[in-house]
């Protein structure tokens, strides 16, 4: 939704829709922190080895290398922002 091409260059914000019964990528982990809004629907939210219920306005902070995943739960699409550092700009830094 937004990213480098809309001249944010410090962040990047993206919207997920996941359909009744679907998930994100399972175990997923990366470098960097994510933000996570869930803006419609229900959602199983797993964390590492915990798991938690979570809907609309529910806010999730996810840390570095943290395993996560995020499922629809119920008869209704869910649907998701999620925030998430400029990784061009923090290389960048790294490198600089």
């Amino acid at each position: 939704m937004i990213g480098a091409d809309e001249g944010a260059e410090h962040f990047v914000f993206r919207y997920f829709h996941v359909e009744p019964g679907g998930h994100s990528a399972v175990n997923d982990h990366h470098a960097h922190p994510h933000g996570v809004i869930i803006l419609h629907g229900r959602a199983l939210v797993t964390v590492e080895d915990k798991q938690y219920e979570a809907g609309p306005r529910d806010v999730v902070f996810i840390q570095p290398w943290e395993h996560h995943s995020f499922a629809a739960l119920g008869d209704e699409p869910m649907g998701f922002l999620c925030v998430i550092p400029n990784l061009e700009m923090l290389a960048k830094l790294t490198n600089s």
